[in-house]
Parts: C-alpha cells; sequence; structure tokens
C-alpha cells in the first residue's frame, strides 16, 4: 500500500530555505535588476550542510526558458535515482486583493519556490522589497507548495 500524500514540506526544505532566503533579505542586497534563475542540488548534500549546485541557470541561458527544460536538463546530469532540490527564484510584482479581486501593485517582491524530486509538497516564499528593489525587512513565512501533476 502507498504512503499517505503529506501536505507537510520536509525539515529539511523549510531549514534549507531559511538559509537560501537569508542571503536576499541581508543588509545592502539589491535586487532591482536580477533575474530569474533556477538551482538544482542534490538533496542528500543539503541534508549535510553542502551547498553545490548541480546546475545553476538564469533565464535564457543554454536556450533554457521554461522549467521543464531546466529539469530536464539536470536529469542529464544526474543518476535517475538521485533526489534533488530545485529552486526557482525571481523578481516578480507582487498580488493584493482589493473588492475580491486581486490587484498587481507596482511594488516588488523577490518569489522563492523550493521543492525535492521525492515529496510533493514544496516551499514557497516572497521578500519584499522597495521600489530600488532593497529588501524591507518585511518577511512572510514560506507556504506550502504542492506539486500536483509532473512529479519531478
Amino acid at each position: 500500500m502507498p504512503d499517505a500524500f503529506d501536505p507537510r514540506p520536509p525539515q529539511e526544505l523549510r531549514a534549507f530555505y531559511d538559509r537560501f532566503s537569508a542571503r536576499f533579505r541581508a543588509p545592502g542586497v539589491r535586487l532591482c535588476s536580477y533575474q530569474l534563475r533556477w538551482i538544482a542540488f542534490r538533496s542528500e548534500e543539503l541534508d549535510w550542510g553542502i551547498e553545490r549546485a548541480v546546475l545553476d541557470l538564469a533565464w535564457g541561458e543554454e536556450n533554457v526558458t521554461r522549467q521543464v527544460q531546466f529539469v530536464a536538463r539536470v536529469r542529464e546530469e544526474v543518476p535517475a535515482i538521485c533526489s534533488l532540490t530545485f529552486v526557482e527564484v525571481g523578481l516578480r510584482k507582487s498580488l493584493r486583493c482589493s473588492d475580491d479581486e486581486p490587484v498587481v501593485t507596482a511594488k516588488p517582491v523577490l518569489a522563492i519556490s523550493m521543492w525535492r524530486s521525492d515529496h510533493p509538497c514544496g516551499l514557497f516564499g516572497l521578500v519584499d522589497l522597495n521600489a530600488q528593489g532593497r529588501p524591507t525587512g518585511s518577511v512572510r513565512a514560506p507556504l506550502p507548495l504542492v506539486r500536483m501533476g509532473g512529479w519531478i
């Protein structure tokens, strides 16, 4: 009988999210021209505290313009049985709700998504930025990110 669906991200992923996102919240960081990046790590190495990327690409590098292309490229680099941790990080405009409708505001945020190839639930978090692309110090707790469909 298969294991029951676990909607909670792994604790190790939350610990990595905290370390990873702290870099973008540090004083003096400026992110106004930050490009969308996809990064993949071996999950086992991250659990040991080793942050060595298997692949780290900005949008458009090596003709990669979609997440599925990035994942395929990473899978060429590692054995299929290897658990991977994927990170997508990039600037977005923030959303706020007004009269039950989402409205895009001019305020930029840095969106960070991360998930493990062997777990259905990852994390999604935002780092609030001011108009100059600097972190405001406002930190939102990451939310669970359920990876339905194409398990990678």
